[in-house]
């Protein structure tokens, strides 16, 4: 369910990430043999920073891919909205679709959902109702990816550990609802770490170095154990009226531990 970002040649994990993201660029001629060779992976294609409609030639290429089945098509939702025309032609040129945008609320993923993605990327309120979130897009048979390395918020200036992300630590908590784990980051050594400290399921350290937009200092070795299970299934009811206090609580923990040079041990580091 882990996905890299090839966007270096040479990248490590490249050959041995469940999942891949490219960006189209329809002049490349190695497009083809790149799905024929990851054929046990699957290849997630992001047309996001092209007009797939300003050259009759990409469709058309896109096309002549369909015998593969190992790879999935991203366009934004803006390209075809209220464009049935583009939006057939688009179908007709892939065996599975999905969108880039990333989904905050209810009303919106209904929408994308009319729409028959194979997957949806959630964000914001909705990365804290991920239980409810993939019942209703499994039963669909719909995928649910999210971001895991960002701080996610609707409101940029909300307390950090109230803004959606997820550790390392945590992954295993959250992957029986998701479809796919991504990394934000642009660069061949973000990603290639990333992968590293996912698969490892544990990070040596700040929180701020790993967690894009996480301004806070926060020592994820010294967080209780049960932080990621309590974030899971808070539901982010701080903002929804109710006594919470579990973030701030947290972080009264982790600074006691630090100040006497202690450390928390997840279940999945101990040994027995």
């Amino acid at each position: 369910m882990l996905c890299i970002y090839y966007c270096a040649p040479d990248m490590k994990y490249i050959d041995k990430a469940p999942q891949v993201k490219i960006d189209y660029r329809p002049q490349d001629e190695t497009l083809e043999e790149f799905i024929k060779i990851h054929a046990d992976q699957t290849i997630y294609i992001d047309t996001d920073k092209i007009d797939l409609f300003s050259d009759g030639s990409y469709l058309r290429k896109l096309q002549s891919l369909k015998i593969y089945d190992n790879w999935v098509l991203q366009i934004p939702v803006s390209l075809i909205k209220e464009n049935q025309i583009k939006f057939d032609a688009i179908k007709d040129c892939c065996n599975r679709y999905m969108f880039t945008d990333l989904i905050g609320n209810w009303e919106v993923l209904q929408y994308v959902l009319t729409l028959n993605p194979c997957e949806v990327y959630v964000t914001n309120m909705l990365a804290w109702d991920l239980e409810k979130v993939a019942q209703l897009c499994f039963t669909k048979g719909v995928g649910v990816r999210v971001y895991a390395n960002i701080a996610q918020c609707a409101w940029d200036n909300a307390p950090d550990l109230t803004k959606f992300f997820i550790r390392p630590e945590d992954l295993n908590i959250y992957e029986p609802y998701l479809s796919g784990v991504e990394f934000a980051g642009d660069g061949k050594n973000i990603q290639e770490v990333m992968y590293e400290v996912y698969t490892d399921g544990y990070w040596y350290g700040d929180l701020g170095e790993i967690i894009l937009n996480f301004n806070s200092h926060v020592d994820s070795r010294c967080l209780p154990a049960e932080f990621g299970e309590w974030r899971f299934k808070c539901g982010k009811r701080c903002i929804k009226g109710a006594g919470c206090g579990l973030c701030t609580r947290a972080v009264e923990f982790s600074d006691t531990l630090q100040k006497i040079n202690l450390q928390v041990i997840p279940p999945s580091q101990r040994k027995e």
